[in-house]
């Protein structure tokens, strides 16, 4: 009786390990047969943005692939290329949370290649709003009168190419405008966007010694994730009251 007990045992073990196989054949069938699918897409990566990432790949180069198929999030967005491309731009990732890609091509027959994914984590309205704005002080330089902005640029944003300041200045008095514009980003080189600048200097006769002025401004600078700068720019906004000395 032992013995037939170990026997039927064995059988069971067996013919378990058997449907076991089956089904896992099953879920990976359509990748046994070379003829069946393309391959797949190489080298992706990501770029990340305000909300929003940018996907880049090698495309295979076999004859097969003929579309792209891209799915996203927790519950699985599509997007569908009726044509084979290399990049692409999703919006509307403001879930505040990590995202998972796959990218895959597709053959005539629609059927699937082995998928090319990656994570991510977009820069999300919590990020920008807790980015530190920077400090606006009044300095006398060459013996002009100054508005001054340090901290431009730190550990978690970077003021660099195609950045710039938004700003009002007016007596804190009378609430006269004394002058408003844009400051542009002269001195950023322009063939790098990570050639940041922490601090600028706008000279401003115009400040009368013995006065407060209040100066209300907008930096637009670039988030910095994993030590990267992403790709757009976000307004990190205050006011500051100064005294011309």
């Amino acid at each position: 009786m032992k013995r037939k007990g170990i026997y039927i045992i064995g059988c069971l073990l067996l013919i378990g390990s058997v449907i076991g196989c089956e089904d896992m054949d099953e879920n990976y069938k359509q990748y046994l047969k070379e003829y069946n699918y393309s391959s797949k897409v190489d080298s992706l990566r990501c770029h990340l943005g305000f909300e929003r990432v940018a996907l880049a790949w090698e495309l295979p180069k076999d004859q097969k692939a003929k579309r792209i198929l891209i799915e996203y999030g927790v519950d699985k967005q599509q997007k569908v290329f009726d044509h084979l491309i290399d990049t692409i731009v999703i919006d509307g990732l403001d879930a505040g949370t990590g995202y998972d890609f796959a990218v895959y091509t597709l053959d005539n027959a629609d059927n699937r290649s082995v998928p090319a994914t990656i994570s991510a984590i977009p820069i999300s309205q919590t990020v920008v709003d807790n980015l530190v704005p920077p400090t606006c002080t009044f300095r006398t330089v060459d013996g002009t009168p100054s508005v001054v902005w340090t901290g431009l640029s730190a550990v978690s944003m970077s003021y660099c190419k195609h950045s710039y300041i938004d700003y009002k200045v007016t007596e804190a008095e009378s609430g006269a405008t004394v002058k408003e514009g844009r400051i542009e980003n002269e001195y950023a080189d322009e063939g790098s966007a990570l050639n940041a600048v922490s601090e600028y200097t706008l000279p401003l006769p115009e400040l009368q010694s013995g006065f407060s002025y209040y100066v209300d401004f907008t930096a637009y600078v670039y988030p910095i994730s994993s030590n990267i700068v992403t790709m757009d720019s976000v307004p990190v906004s205050a006011r500051s009251r100064i005294f011309a000395e």
